[in-house]
């Protein structure tokens, strides 16, 4: 496909950081943005020079000129909306997490199916060279037999986004905004380690700070992993920590600072990767992008629409990612008032 005609369900801050992708793309035009209200639709569209701006989510998935939508409504709205884009016909990238339960990522997974319909959960980190490389490194030994990892994303919200992500109702919580990105970074190091495509944990446990609604405000959580491989995980919306991965080995250790946040490096740039061999100094490998990540994921989608699923984040991927954020969600007690 030379291009593809994008449709924008929502016009929020994330919506904003994919239009400006697919402006920066090869194969991708916006043809149009949809939000529960017109005027926040008008407003938008003049801001990205989108032709056409819809007050409801339905007209939009009516528009014959569309051929894939991009769905960045809040979580607990993903499985509706993806859903009915399958059933419009169009093809769907659906924002991190693909719903909140696995069950519900089943369901809209059955739908893209039987429409059959290109779906992907928007995780544009894995799509990066940074991510790639660590897989790599990772793969051929470089640090010898993996044994552990360390994953961390938290972070402290400005006041006026704590009524969002403390909100049971709203999918709110530390784990499904950014703990996605631990339980996905941690199970890629184990397919990398060893050769499989998807694993998840043996084991998962976890402690969190709830909310009085019952929200993890932050949490951590432990995987045991197959090939034993110890996984610790930290995030949260109400603490800001040192961001980044650390894999150790038999002979050494990876580390990559902020790892799930390369999207913010909007622009081709150069990140790095640093090498610590056991008994050596470390070395700095650096990655460079030759394409801003959100322009990059609107291209991937491209040029994978007629495999109906993306190699890096297939259906059996994502439902692996859900299933590990359910068991992690229920050992924290989340949605029990604390």
């Amino acid at each position: 496909m030379t291009e593809l005609r994008w449709g924008l369900l929502a016009a929020g801050t994330i919506a904003a950081e994919f239009a400006a992708g697919v402006d920066e793309s090869k194969h991708g035009v916006l043809t149009a943005v949809a939000a529960r209200s017109a005027d926040r639709a008008r407003e938008f569209a003049t801001r990205f020079e989108i032709p056409k701006a819809y007050g409801s989510y339905e007209d939009l998935l009516a528009d014959p000129e569309i051929d894939a939508v991009y769905v960045s409504t809040p979580h607990p709205m993903h499985k509706e909306w993806a859903i009915a884009a399958a059933e419009a016909g169009k093809h769907v990238l659906c924002e991190k997490p693909l719903t909140v339960t696995a069950a519900d990522a089943e369901e809209v997974i059955a739908a893209a199916r039987k429409q059959d319909v290109f779906l992907m959960e928007a995780f544009m980190y894995r799509l990066h060279p940074q991510t790639r490389r660590l897989a790599e490194l990772i793969s051929s030994g470089a640090i010898g037999e993996v044994r552990a990892v360390d994953v961390t994303f938290s972070y402290d919200v400005e006041e006026t986004e704590v009524d969002r992500l403390g909100d049971l109702a709203l999918g709110g919580g530390g784990i499904l905004d950014v703990g996605c990105y631990c339980t996905s970074l941690a199970r890629l190091v184990a397919q990398a380690a060893l050769g499989v495509d998807v694993v998840e944990p043996e084991e998962v446990t976890g402690m969190a700070k709830l909310s009085a609604a019952g929200v993890d405000e932050y949490a951590t959580g432990l995987l045991r992993l197959p090939g034993d491989i110890l996984a610790r995980l930290s995030c949260g919306f109400r603490l800001a920590q040192e961001d980044g991965i650390h894999v150790y080995g038999s002979r050494g250790r990876l580390s990559v600072p902020r790892p799930a946040w390369i999207h913010a490096l909007r622009k081709p740039v150069t990140s790095q990767i640093i090498l610590t061999p056991l008994d050596g100094e470390p070395e700095v490998i650096e990655i460079e992008a030759s394409q801003g990540l959100f322009a990059r994921e609107a291209d991937h989608v491209a040029a994978h629409i007629g495999d109906r699923q993306a190699p890096e984040l297939t259906w059996a991927e994502t439902l692996a990612n859900m299933r590990t954020l359910d068991r992690w969600r229920e050992a924290v007690g989340y949605g029990r008032p604390s």
